[in-house]
């Protein structure tokens, strides 16, 4: 019972992260030609990728916190996650970097139709700009996971989705922004869930 009261939350804002790019897809669909469907398609698939290897690093520290929560070690909790933060936010600039400069080689290597390839070279570029949120966001979680609360991430990335495709309707719908404009929605939406996440530590 408590396996599973414990992990489907944690399934669920999985899931929920997985939507973001189905959500653009969907969206950019209704109002734009095949060439930004496909840069969108083709930027998505990157930015999961990514996504899933942050989260996969994250989970060391639902780990550590959770041993040291588990012994009552508190002094122990705190070092694993001042430890975290510190590395996370220095991967995630460095990271930010690397890709940037590379965006355009990734876009080639994919072998992006070249009608699309401008498309995701945008939308490539707003999304590594805001990689910082995504891994901020994925720690946070992970740290609330080993205080024992997978429901709290669940909540975060529900709201999160829900800012996403009301500004994806915004961006692209009304101001028209293609590509980029589910670049920015997905980004800003990441940033409304770090930010919600720290109003919670700081009231708790």
């Amino acid at each position: 019972k408590n396996v599973l009261a414990f992990s489907l939350p944690y399934l669920l804002s999985y899931f929920l992260q997985t939507l973001y790019g189905m959500a653009d897809l969907f969206i950019i669909g209704q109002f734009e030609g095949v060439a930004s469907t496909t840069a969108v398609s083709v930027g998505s698939q990157v930015m999961h990728m990514l996504t899933v290897i942050i989260v996969g690093l994250a989970m060391g520290t639902t780990v550590s916190v959770g041993q040291a929560v588990g012994c009552g070690d508190r002094k122990q909790a705190a070092a694993c996650t001042g430890n975290t933060v510190t590395l996370f936010l220095g991967l995630s600039l460095v990271l930010t970097a690397v890709l940037l400069c590379l965006r355009r080689s990734i876009t080639a290597a994919l072998s992006t139709p070249a009608e699309a390839v401008e498309g995701t070279v945008a939308y490539l570029t707003v999304c590594f700009i805001g990689i910082p949120f995504i891994t901020a966001y994925n720690i946070l979680s992970s740290i609330f996971r080993g205080l024992g609360d997978s429901k709290s991430p669940m909540y975060f990335i529900t709201a999160a989705c829900v800012v996403n495709i009301a500004l994806d309707y915004l961006f692209m719908g009304a101001m028209r922004l293609g590509p980029v404009g589910a670049a920015l929605g997905t980004t800003l939406s990441q940033a409304v869930s770090v930010v919600v996440s720290l109003l919670v530590i700081v009231k708790r």
